[in-house]
């Protein structure tokens, strides 16, 4: 039992002391942390890409209804829609939100004109414009701004660090001509 418990001591030290491969397995270690560290380096240089885009959508769109001469409709929004998807090469779900607003200084609040949504999502009201007050500068009486929000829905390539979920930008524009109307 004694030679035994030396064998296995000497084994057990040789084992312990031998360097022999130590380096392989130290490069795999290392191209296992270098590979996760470009991962997640990628994932959030494109989770900031597509935020920034979204956010180059959501002016494109306030631009171009901000220039609208004509009465707009449903059929526009929708449209305007379609130009956010192309503007920001979206692969998931989005929504636009466009609400024309005006102060009103005998309630000392913000009014909707008309506000129309895509994608089911709903138009403002008073109400609910009333919520974002804070969003919103400060308005001569008479005068009207547009609204624009919009949403994409992001999903990370990896699992690193980065949940999925949405972008979504609140623009306020004035509109550059006569104030925008709204035609059934």
């Amino acid at each position: 039992m004694k030679r035994f418990r030396h064998n296995l001591d000497r084994f057990l030290a040789r084992w312990r002391d031998d360097s022999s491969g130590a380096t392989a397995i130290e490069g795999v270690l290392a191209a296992v942390m270098l590979i996760s560290w470009y991962a997640m380096a990628y994932q959030f240089t494109d989770a900031f890409r597509v935020k920034t885009a979204n956010t180059k959508g959501a002016f494109t769109v306030a631009d171009a209804i901000s220039r609208e001469k004509a009465p707009v409709n449903a059929a526009y929004i929708i449209g305007l829609n379609r130009l956010f998807d192309f503007v920001t090469n979206a692969q998931g779900e989005t929504w636009v939100r466009v609400t024309s607003i005006y102060w009103d200084a005998d309630t000392e609040k913000f009014r909707r004109e008309w506000s129309y949504a895509t994608d089911g999502k709903p138009p403002h009201t008073d109400a609910s414009i009333a919520l974002e007050a804070d969003r919103i500068p400060t308005m001569p009486v008479g005068d009207t701004a547009i609204v624009v929000e919009t949403s994409m829905q992001y999903s990370p390539l990896f699992g690193i660090g980065l949940g999925a979920g949405s972008h979504q930008n609140f623009v306020v524009t004035r509109p550059r001509g006569p104030r925008v109307v709204w035609e059934d």
